[in-house]
């Protein structure tokens, strides 16, 4: 049986993390881009000058918050499966439903190779 709470905990934090990384900064840097390029044209939409404005600067910040929620969940799974590896991320108890598909319930017949 695993110990579930860091992998718990790292599910959580990379998904809210990758939320935030949409809703804080990439869907509103997107929809600006989108909107100037629909009324001055792309050229402008990806231009220096657009890009280079002060909300668009704020916004590309703004990033970095889901980006560590991100590193943190990510850290924890790392955490997590070095833990498998050296046996602290598991503890001395089975699963019983994993015992009963461990040990077949009779035996499966001969196959021609087993008959000689």
């Amino acid at each position: 049986m695993w110990k579930t709470p860091v992998l718990s905990f790292a599910f959580w934090s990379i998904n809210i993390g990758l939320a935030l990384m949409v809703l804080l900064s990439d869907l509103p840097r997107g929809l600006m881009q989108v909107w100037a390029s629909v009324n001055e044209g792309m050229w402008y939409a990806r231009s220096a000058e657009f890009m280079g404005t002060g909300l668009m600067d704020i916004l590309r910040w703004m990033r970095v918050i889901g980006d560590t929620i991100f590193a943190i969940g990510v850290l924890a799974l790392g955490w997590f499966v070095l833990g498998l590896k050296t046996g602290w991320s598991v503890t001395g108890e089975s699963d019983p439903a994993m015992e009963q598909l461990e040990r077949p319930s009779e035996r499966l017949p001969e196959t021609a190779t087993e008959r000689g």
